[in-house]
């Protein structure tokens, strides 16, 4: 009897066992992160991997920018397909000849014209200078080959399909139609100078400018003297 009670004297913790009693058991602690080197290389090579997304980025925003405002500017600069023509039809040749084809009352117009020209000796230079929209018309005319003796152009003036008369009562050997525009026609005369060639004047151009007065053509501005409209004999 008394070998039982000293043995459970001496092991108390097979009665705890017994009666089902079990002690506490402590919580696991995670390693802590490495703070070495390998740590430290995968955190330069996570942030190289981040600048260079947001560098191809910034590219690619800046390259959409560029040729959005390429286009812009093309847009902006290109011309109208529809301003062309309409510049066209109303834009007027060199000698001031109207840009629209000629109905057939006016080309009969400019055939007489062309016949009272030729009845005086001389043949058009250009039919595109008579305009028979304006009630001022004019045509440059030059010696026939049948013509002998007659020298130098002269301008042939109408007021619509009456003759007028010539701008100059000598021939100028330099004689062009520079413009005409409201009732009104400017000729283009160009000097010789003493010594100068017939193929070479020296002495420049001069405009003048020719409107009717009532019924008669009056010049505006100096024509210049037959000795300066002529080459030197």
């Amino acid at each position: 009897m008394n070998d039982g009670v000293e043995a459970a004297e001496e092991h108390p913790a097979g009665e705890s066992r017994r009666a089902g009693a079990r002690r506490p058991v402590a919580p696991r602690r995670r390693p802590p992160p490495q703070r070495g080197a390998k740590g430290q290389v995968a955190r330069v090579i996570v942030l190289v991997a981040t600048l260079g997304l947001l560098g191809v980025g910034v590219a690619v925003v800046l390259t959409v920018t560029r040729d959005n405002g390429r286009s812009a500017a093309k847009q902006s600069f290109a011309p109208t397909a529809t301003a062309t023509p309409t510049a066209a039809a109303k834009r007027r040749t060199a000698k001031g000849a109207p840009a629209l084809p000629l109905t057939n009352a006016q080309k009969a117009s400019r055939n007489a014209a062309i016949d009272q020209m030729r009845s005086q000796g001389f043949e058009p230079v250009a039919t595109s200078t008579y305009d028979p929209r304006q009630s001022l018309r004019v045509l440059i005319g030059r010696p026939k080959a049948s013509s002998t003796g007659v020298r130098g152009r002269r301008a042939f003036f109408f007021v619509r399909e009456q003759y007028i008369g010539t701008d100059s009562a000598s021939p100028s050997l330099r004689l062009k139609v520079a413009g005409q525009k409201g009732g009104q026609i400017t000729l283009a005369y160009t000097r010789f100078a003493a010594g100068d060639k017939a193929c070479c004047p020296s002495d420049g151009t001069v405009k003048v400018r020719f409107r009717l007065d009532g019924s008669r053509l009056a010049p505006l501005d100096p024509i210049p003297p037959a000795a300066a409209r002529l080459p030197p004999a």
